[in-house]
């Protein structure tokens, strides 16, 4: 016959090849939808980081016109100079926001304060504005006078604040109040985000993000975005080497696109275009195809041919940013780009499936070995049942669910049957486990050592202590002496309040078990004592343990019924122990024995002749002797 791993080696091999077959033919007939896929996510992450960069943009220049809209320094005054404390403000906040164009502050009266940084301008621009090659940040200035003219100063700094140039402009012409971002601001009252315009100054398109003054005088705060160079940054996120992502508002101004400085010399060479890009420009190419279909739905996608023959998926949603600015995102991305990487991976995929066929049977019968040795971890679990050892948290684990199912089985088996020995003693659990003891009722006649135990004037000690802090108070006791029994191997037949009923010989033979019982009663009054120490130094009353031994035949196995039942001794040997703990109390002892145990352990233990009684419930006489100590 087989053996189980030549087996599952073989089986496992067959089914293999049977399946990289069918996965060889899936993977081809699949292919192209892994390239689609593949670019869907692909336009997925470039539409998100493209959607980020803007709103982080607009968030961030529109939190920092807010908060400069109740900066005192530009809402107490309309008075602006040369010097004003507002620039220092102005420039600190260019730096922390690289994208930001400039930053400046109109009132009611005409006053205007700008201030730009240079290094984002490139130099067409920065000719317009005859800004030294050194010039690194310029402020303009703009106080109305008298006689209706509106003059400007213009100054050069350089990175350190430093002056190189001033100019003078004595009717620039410049009037914010005109300006649309000015306008609308003041009309809403409230943060506002501009359409696309082209700037007075430099003659580039640019949005404004504003906010009205909160404070003395009226006026309005706000920050432009250079368009040109928000393309720059949208075109970095486009979805793959042949992809293109564009972005206009709701107007259908161009926000982003790749040839935006094109599409802006196009609109100013032909009168009869818009002054900015708009989306009513792009006629040609796949993006002209895509806009001329769409309907100005909210979501729109699909795919389109080049004229190439390539195919390109395309996007285009619609967002919205804060201060009620809304537009749309369109994306394209080339199947190709994609399609090469997963012809890449395809390929990888072939060879490392060679490799792994040429490897497979060793690797399958590692698997029918560790499957195997699964089998044989459930054996060893099974035959830790009858030891009763303490089970571990590490479950046997299987990719085989029916064995991992049986472990963990065979998991809460070892726990409850561990947890079940908590309540029987385990000497019966583990007999009832091997058959050594009955589970039906009745028992046998044999000599057994028992012993009795419970606490001095415990009922009153009940009566006025704090139930849980005695029910705490008397565990600590029980599981002391509890300790010391099991130590001396004595079967712990059941607790009844605050006594415990130990015996010995029982279930097993036990040649010297009344020297064990004599042990164990000494070790439990040491160890109460010991835990007395600590109940005083706690506050709390201590427990004075009694303790009764006696030898003799009692009746020792199940009763009860059979739906209930429980292993333990009965007779007169047992009520005669229970007697004998009684009268330590009448004759001021701790531990007392009966006649029967003195006489065989009387070598090995020291003894008080206490008297002759006739116990409770006895009819004949018993002398009585008090343990003292081992000799």
């Amino acid at each position: 016959m087989l053996t189980f791993r030549i087996a599952i080696t073989a089986a496992v091999m067959a089914f293999i090849i049977a399946l990289a077959a069918c996965l060889i033919f899936i993977q081809l007939a699949t292919f192209h939808e892994a390239a689609k896929a593949a670019a869907s996510s692909a336009m997925e992450a470039a539409s998100a980081n493209t959607l980020s960069r803007l709103e982080t943009d607009v968030s961030e220049l529109s939190s920092l016109v807010r908060l400069l809209s109740t900066n005192p320094t530009l809402t107490d005054t309309d008075e602006r100079s040369e010097s004003d404390k507002a620039i220092a403000s102005f420039k600190a906040a260019l730096q922390e926001l690289p994208q930001t164009d400039s930053l400046y502050v109109a009132y009611e009266n005409g006053s205007w304060l700008q201030v730009r940084r240079l290094d984002v301008l490139d130099d067409a621009e920065r000719r317009k504005l005859a800004a030294p090659p050194e010039a690194v940040y310029n402020v303009n200035l703009v106080r109305p006078i008298s006689e209706g003219l509106i003059p400007m100063r213009r100054i050069f700094e350089d990175e350190h604040g430093n002056e190189i140039e001033r100019l003078d402009l004595p009717d620039y012409g410049y009037d914010a109040r005109e300006r649309g971002w000015y306008r609308d601001t003041m009309q809403s009252n409230r943060p506002l985000v501009s359409s696309p315009y082209t700037s007075f100054s430099i003659d580039t398109p640019m949005i404004t993000l504003s906010a009205p003054l909160q404070g003395r005088v009226r006026g309005v705060v706000a920050a432009d975005l250079k368009l040109d160079k928000f393309s720059d940054l949208v075109q970095a996120q486009r979805p793959g080497q042949h992809g293109t992502a564009i972005v206009f508002d709701s107007f259908g101004s161009l926000l982003a696109h790749p040839d935006y400085a094109h599409l802006v010399h196009s609109a100013r060479a032909h009168p009869s275009l818009p002054q900015l890009p708009n989306i009513g420009q792009i006629r040609d190419g796949l993006v002209g195809t895509v806009l001329r279909n769409w309907r100005g739905s909210a979501r729109y996608e699909g795919s389109v041919r080049d004229t190439d023959g390539r195919d390109f998926l395309f996007r285009l949603r619609k967002f919205s940013q804060r201060d009620a600015y809304s537009g749309y995102s369109l994306l394209l991305a080339a199947e190709d780009d994609f399609a090469a990487k997963v012809r890449q991976l395809q390929d990888r995929g072939l060879i490392i499936a060679l490799i792994a066929g040429g490897c497979f049977v060793p690797l399958v019968w590692l698997f029918g070995s560790r499957m195997s040795d699964s089998l044989k971890r459930l054996a060893t679990e099974a035959a830790a049942l009858r030891t009763l050892a303490a089970p571990d948290d590490t479950l046997i684990s299987s990719r085989i669910r029916e064995i991992h199912g049986l472990g963990r089985i065979m998991a809460v088996a070892r726990r409850t049957i561990w947890s079940f020995a908590h309540f029987v003693p385990k000497d019966i659990v583990k007999g009832i486990i091997d058959g050594s003891i009955s589970t039906e009722l009745g028992g046998i006649r044999q000599e057994v050592t028992i012993l009795f135990t419970d606490i001095y004037n415990f009922t009153a000690i009940a009566e006025v202590a704090d139930p849980d802090i005695l029910m705490r108070q008397i565990s600590r006791h029980l599981s002391a002496v509890t300790e010391v029994f099991l130590a001396e191997s004595g079967t712990v037949d059941k607790f009844i309040g605050d006594s415990v009923m130990v015996f010995w010989n029982a279930p097993h033979p036990q040649l010297n078990h009344v020297e064990r019982a004599c042990r164990a009663a000494l070790a439990a009054k040491a160890a109460s004592d010991a835990l007395n120490r600590q109940f005083k130094a706690e506050g709390l009353q201590p427990f004075i343990i009694r303790v009764g031994i006696h030898l003799g035949d009692a009746v020792v196995g199940n009763v009860g019924s059979a739906e209930r039942m429980e292993y333990t001794a009965l007779g007169n040997s047992v009520n005669l122990a229970a007697r004998l703990e009684g009268l330590n109390k009448e004759y001021g002892t701790t531990i007392l024995v009966s006649e029967a145990v003195r006489s065989r352990v009387a070598d090995s233990f020291r003894f008080n002749t206490i008297a002759s009684v006739i116990a409770k419930g006895m009819t004949t006489e018993t002398r009585i002797y008090e343990l003292v100590e081992a000799s």
